[in-house]
């Protein structure tokens, strides 16, 4: 009986199809031929802070959350708010710090504190959260440079954009005052030593041509990246144009690499489903994504009623951020697979949010008035819809980052990303109240990756300790030199070894 030969296929394969369309395959067994491995380049080391502009709890509720779990160490269960990391796959990647606390004026007669905050709430958590320098006021601004542009100074290397600063939340949506810094989680010091914004950009269609316009991957001649965007923008289905080809190599194949080739075609059709539906297109590698198209349209501000009080109506205050979260994601992923950059913030809603959550949530509300429901309509219960909705988007970053091969394992196992909200819940000093969302008591945060040792999979209590303290540790884990972050010293025990 004949023996067959077995197949042998080049590491740089690729299907052809008509029109001159490639299809990438993955590292396949049959392109491994025994020798000794070839030294693999480092992958760089990431970092990335995703905001979400509301608290854990809700006024006069004394339930605490539905975001921290009940259960301390590994194995942690799943809240309303957290379910979107099960729904995902992605919970061993996360660990959860519960426990920690801004102080106020009202601890140190009158006074904040070093990493402290004005008794009045909002927007006075900004500037100790993000760059760990009390905040005299609730004037909005922030006074010193916020991680994520301590981080590029550090990491940025020679990539084309030392961080990425996007905004998913497009408008104020009310027709009465104004953000005054709300819509602000980026500063840095500029060349006069003054700490000024990095005003975020809100267009997924103007980062996409900032990022990819004139775009070419690295080994494409110009002519076939030229074909490649034709292809993209008239969105045939690769799939379907190497269609022979693939029939003819699946066959020949072990059963390993039939199984890890159809994953990778499922992986392209259901990236050309997605790109039918305007967000751009994921890959393992690094590749010039489609273009997402004109932006969702701005939706219109709330009015006011005879009193001068804002109005809501349903229709207004939206502008379809769930789709603007997944192209800015889609963008930040693959910026960092070609290491366009290597930092970036995501402020999915403003502090002090008034996105209307209708569209989101089928809560006839706002984000931010949902805290002020009341015990009586559960509150807090109701806080957390809000929550797993912010977080759903986190779940989905590292989804994205986690199913991307790199040397090291994946993109995760090279990556802090960290998860910040704006308050806690518990005593509001402005007020008096024991149980309020304007309380910067019993904050949480969430903490993905294992670039330098972090630790995933865990619930950890960190009692009265920062939160930016969480913000250092991840800092030092992605390569940071210092030890602290503006007044704000130390490290969480146990969130890294």
């Amino acid at each position: 009986m004949p023996v067959k030969k077995a197949l042998r296929l080049s590491r740089r394969t690729l299907l052809r199809g008509a029109g001159g369309v490639m299809v990438g395959l993955p590292l396949l067994e049959c392109m491994l031929d025994g020798a000794p491995a070839r030294a693999q380049t480092a992958a760089p080391k990431r970092y990335l802070v995703i905001f979400d502009g509301q608290s854990l709890g809700g006024d006069d509720d004394p339930l605490l959350s539905e975001f921290v779990p009940a259960t301390v160490g590994a194995g942690y269960d799943l809240k309303t708010a957290l379910a979107p990391l099960g729904a995902a796959g992605v919970q061993p990647w996360v660990t959860v710090v519960s426990g920690m606390r801004i102080p106020t004026a009202a601890e140190n007669a009158g006074t904040p504190p070093a990493g402290g905050r004005a008794d009045d709430f909002h927007v006075s958590s900004a500037s100790p959260l993000l760059s760990g320098v009390r905040s005299p006021s609730s004037s909005g601004r922030v006074y010193g440079p916020t991680s994520d542009q301590l981080m590029a100074a550090q990491i940025a290397g020679s990539t084309t954009f030392k961080s990425l600063v996007y905004r998913v939340q497009a408008a104020w949506y009310l027709s009465v005052s104004a953000p005054y810094g709300r819509d602000l989680i980026s500063y840095k010091t500029d060349s006069s030593g003054n700490v000024v914004p990095i005003p975020a950009e809100v267009s997924p269609r103007q980062a996409f041509t900032q990022l990819f316009g004139n775009f070419v991957p690295p080994g494409v001649d110009p002519a076939t990246a030229a074909a490649m965007d034709y292809q993209l923008r008239t969105r045939r289905s690769v799939l379907d144009l190497v269609h022979r080809r693939t029939e003819r190599l699946i066959p020949q194949l072990g059963r390993a690499d039939q199984q890890r080739l159809q994953r990778h075609f499922d992986e392209i059709r259901d990236l050309e489903i997605r790109v039918a539906a305007t967000p751009p297109p994921q890959t393992s590698t690094c590749v010039k994504p489609a273009d997402p198209g004109p932006d969702p349209a701005l939706g219109g501000k709330q009015g006011l009623d005879a009193g001068g009080n804002t109005t809501y109506d349903q229709n207004l205050g939206y502008s379809n951020e769930d789709d603007r979260a997944k192209s800015f994601i889609g963008l930040i992923h693959m910026a960092m697979i070609c290491d366009l950059t290597r930092v970036a913030s995501l402020q999915l809603t403003m502090f002090q949010s008034h996105m209307n959550m209708y569209a989101l949530t089928a809560q006839g509300c706002d984000l931010h008035e949902v805290g002020h429901f009341g015990a009586g309509r559960e509150t807090t219960k109701q806080m957390a819809k809000g929550q797993a909705w912010h977080v759903k988007h986190f779940a989905s970053l590292i989804s994205k980052f986690a199913s991307t091969p790199e040397p090291g394992g994946t993109m995760m196992d090279n990556t802090a990303m960290v998860f910040l909200l704006e308050g806690g819940h518990g005593f509001d000093p402005g007020s008096g109240k024991t149980w309020s969302s304007h309380s910067t008591e019993n904050m949480a945060c969430l903490v993905a990756g294992k670039v330098g040792g972090l630790k995933t999979g865990l619930h950890l209590q960190a009692t009265g300790m920062h939160p930016a303290q969480v913000l250092i540790t991840a800092m030092r884990a992605a390569g940071y030199s210092g030890s602290s972050l503006g007044e704000v010293s130390g490290e969480i025990p146990g969130l890294r070894g």
